[in-house]
């Protein structure tokens, strides 16, 4: 099959506010939505088909959506395939959906994302229709927050943070037994002790995660590794809870390392070093700024605190990840503050994580999200940080 890159980029002007020109097609639903939900308010379980064309926007739901399409759907119309006309066979098929609406309008050339199902622009080709892949974000309007969005963002921030204070609330009640381990009321603590506080928190939040990290002592070396099983004292403890709020869709993101008990002196500066990283990265922040300079004054404070980045036997370790990464409708949205000549805007919601990784030792990694300003940042919600 062959698929035409749109080299023009037309797709990645898209802007929900202003009239749009040309025609692009969206097929997203469930939680891969955040396209779906950015242009038009509207999120379901399944996979819908959305043609932007002429300043209009057509969305095709199954008959089940109908209803809550047409009263929450910020488009001009709603179709159901019997509305298409397809027969019975065809009702559950996306690629006769867009067939047909295509046909309808007699459109011949279309927009699609990168991940555009290759089954149905296989269809679509094979019926004369031309299909452009957008060389950028389909919708790269969306990385600059509106007032609303950063409220929605907050949301979950502050879900996340709710959640992180019972989490080193719980930790702070327990101690050290003579194995070594962190004990709460004589029960020895696991990872998933600590997780099931933090989604009780999150519950109450109205916000769901299901990916926290509770990492302990050498797990926490692994920047995703989830965590299982006993924490021991003096070892840090990476808590990492990023959640979707379950009405906005936007997502939060906090980090904290946490030790119960007397940490070595190597992992107190390990901590202290990471801490003092990201209070570099975060005073370089500002509109205009390149992302890069942000990334590289983390790596600097790293290196001058005495922790190099190496790969050992095929393994990274030090600061092996970027400095950090917007936030939106998606957990990871552009910019990627890392290596790279992209400027901060005004509005971009971004996290600032700066971390260190070690086999012997652990992993320690602080991370905060922050609204970009004109002259600097705003700290969406504060936690604290603990003292080491």
């Amino acid at each position: 099959m062959k698929v035409v890159r749109n080299s023009e980029d037309a797709a990645m002007k898209l802007n929900p506010k202003k009239k749009l020109t040309g025609a692009t097609l969206v097929v997203e639903g469930g939680r891969n939505d955040a396209n779906l939900r950015w242009l038009t308010g509207f999120s379901a379980p399944d996979p819908v088909l959305l043609l932007l064309h002429g300043g209009r926007k057509d969305l095709v739901v199954s008959i089940l959506e109908a209803g809550r399409a047409e009263t929450s759907a910020r488009v001009d119309k709603v179709w159901t395939p019997q509305e298409l006309k397809l027969e019975a066979m065809s009702r559950h098929r996306l690629s006769d959906w867009a067939s047909a609406l295509l046909k309808h309008y007699r459109i011949h050339t279309v927009t699609v994302a990168a991940d555009f199902p290759f089954a149905m622009a296989t269809r679509l080709q094979d019926e004369g229709v031309r299909v452009l892949v957008a060389a950028g974000p389909l919708c790269a309007g969306r990385r600059k927050k509106s007032a609303a969005e950063i409220r929605h963002i907050t949301l979950a921030q502050r879900g996340a943070t709710k959640a992180m204070k019972a989490a080193m609330t719980f930790l702070k009640a327990a101690q050290e037994d003579a194995a070594g381990y962190v004990v709460r009321e004589g029960k020895r603590l696991r990872s998933e002790d600590v997780r099931r506080v933090i989604e009780r928190q999150l519950l109450e939040s109205d916000c769901v995660a299901d990916e926290i990290i509770v990492a302990g002592g050498r797990q926490g070396a692994e920047p995703h590794e989830r965590g299982s099983g006993f924490l021991r004292a003096g070892w840090p403890i990476v808590i990492d809870i990023f959640p979707r709020h379950k009405q906005t869709g936007y997502w939060g993101d906090l980090t904290r390392t946490v030790f119960v008990g007397r940490p070595k002196d190597e992992m107190r500066r390990m901590w202290r070093a990471v801490r003092a990283a990201q209070q570099a990265a975060l005073r370089e922040i500002r509109a205009g700024v390149l992302v890069k300079h942000v990334h590289q004054a983390a790596q600097r404070v790293l290196v001058d605190h005495g922790f190099e980045t190496t790969i050992r036997n095929g393994v990274g370790e030090g600061f092996i990840h970027s400095t950090g990464h917007g936030i939106g409708l998606e957990i990871h949205e552009a910019p990627s503050i890392s290596l790279n000549d992209t400027r901060l805007l005004t509005g971009d919601v971004v996290t600032v994580e700066p971390g260190l990784y070690y086999k012997r030792l652990g992993g320690v990694r602080i991370e905060d999200t922050v609204e970009v300003t004109k002259d600097g940042y705003r700290m969406l919600v504060p936690c604290p940080y603990g003292r080491v």
